[in-house]
């Protein structure tokens, strides 16, 4: 019986332990060092979860009537320019901004809204301007969108400035650097939605940041970022080819290499394997759904004359503060991927699994050993 017991006890630490060490997938880089998947790029979206976007702005309408703050008129008109009304939110931001010129967040979408509009030297203007009055924005990446912008200008003078030049110029210190793979990779994500194909600037950019992936975390990822930029985005040079042919033949390389931590560790250790280009484009487009524009405030007069400009930086926080459950708690870029949700749901269902399945099992330990005591009590 005690056997039974310690049989049973084992099994119950060994089903906990296995899945707090869960699974460990792995992936190299150009020189063959380990870095962990979980250190890698989800899913790319071609466009805005519309339904998400309208319905933020429902939350955001219904908060700015109430708060009267710039702030949430700053963030509708984010809202506005991820369903298409770029020419509203110019107007609206362009005007909160005269009344709040050293806020950093409405200078930086002030200068996204110029640059959908076509207007690439307002748009360098107050990119730079945010990125003065805050380095730290978009988690230091903005110099990024600076380039962007003075490539853009470039290319307006001289159309084949691609050609001969690049949009980052990348050093080959900044290529091993993980944290620039980061900002530009956030830079990339948000730009996505805003920049159908074909598109050669984005191409050099995605060509870029292979490079960078390349060298600080995956080849695998290396090359579907260039297949990306060749199949998707319409890049064609021999130069983007061969790197193609490189990240294969390393893949080829390294084909069997294992890391040298065990299972014991880390759980079930696995290689990332195989990735088609075409795992990293998602679409979030719903067939069929249409914007009731009749619905929703659109119109920047209107929206405007809700504001209370008056309000000083700090009497707005106080406003939003004065209601924390009514707090809009969304993420920066409400483009949230179907990946993720689908991630999400995966998880909660396998949590749910798990702690049901110790329960049950330590249940079933307890009833046992209750009656292993009572018959030693009987005897």
């Amino acid at each position: 019986m005690k056997k039974i017991l310690f049989t049973l006890l084992f099994f119950v630490l060994t089903f906990q332990i296995s899945f707090s060490c869960g699974n460990f997938y792995y992936t190299l880089d150009r020189e063959g060092n380990f870095h962990e998947a979980d250190d890698i790029l989800e899913p790319f979206n071609k466009n805005f979860k519309l339904p998400l976007n309208v319905q933020k702005m429902k939350l955001l309408l219904a908060k700015l009537k109430k708060e009267k703050s710039y702030m949430l008129l700053s963030d509708y008109s984010l809202c506005l320019l991820k369903l298409g009304k770029t020419n509203e939110a110019v107007a609206m931001l362009a005007e909160l901004e005269k009344h709040y010129p050293g806020e950093y967040k409405i200078a930086s979408n002030l200068g996204t809204a110029y640059e959908l509009s076509g207007q690439n030297d307002s748009a360098l203007k107050y990119i730079n301007l945010g990125l003065k009055l805050n380095p730290l924005d978009h988690e230091g990446s903005e110099w990024i969108h600076a380039k962007i912008l003075e490539t853009k200008i470039a290319m307006s003078k001289s159309p084949d400035y691609l050609k001969t030049h690049s949009v980052l110029s990348l050093t080959e210190t900044q290529k091993h650097d993980s944290a620039v793979r980061a900002q530009l990779t956030l830079q990339l994500r948000e730009r996505f939605p805003f920049t159908p194909a074909p598109n050669p600037l984005m191409a050099q950019l995605l060509i870029e940041l292979g490079d960078c992936c390349a060298n600080t975390s995956s080849i695998e990822y290396a090359k579907a970022i260039y297949q990306i930029a060749k199949n998707y985005y319409g890049a064609n040079s021999p130069e983007l080819d061969a790197k193609i042919n490189e990240m294969q033949k390393l893949v080829n390389k390294y084909l069997n290499k294992q890391p040298a931590t065990t299972g014991e560790e880390h759980g079930a250790v696995m290689k990332m394997g195989v990735l088609k280009y075409t795992q990293l484009i998602q679409d979030n487009q719903i067939q069929n759904y249409k914007i009731d524009w009749s619905k929703i405030i659109a119109n920047p007069d209107s929206l405007l004359a809700m504001v209370d400009l008056t309000l000083t930086v700090p009497e707005a926080i106080q406003l939003s503060e004065k209601n924390p459950n009514d707090s809009l708690k969304f993420k920066h870029d409400i483009s949230i991927s179907a990946s993720d949700e689908k991630h999400t749901e995966k998880q909660n269902d396998f949590s749910w699994i798990k702690y049901f399945s110790i329960g049950a099992i330590s249940m079933t330990l307890f009833l046992i050993l209750r009656k292993y005591i009572l018959r030693k009590q009987q005897k």
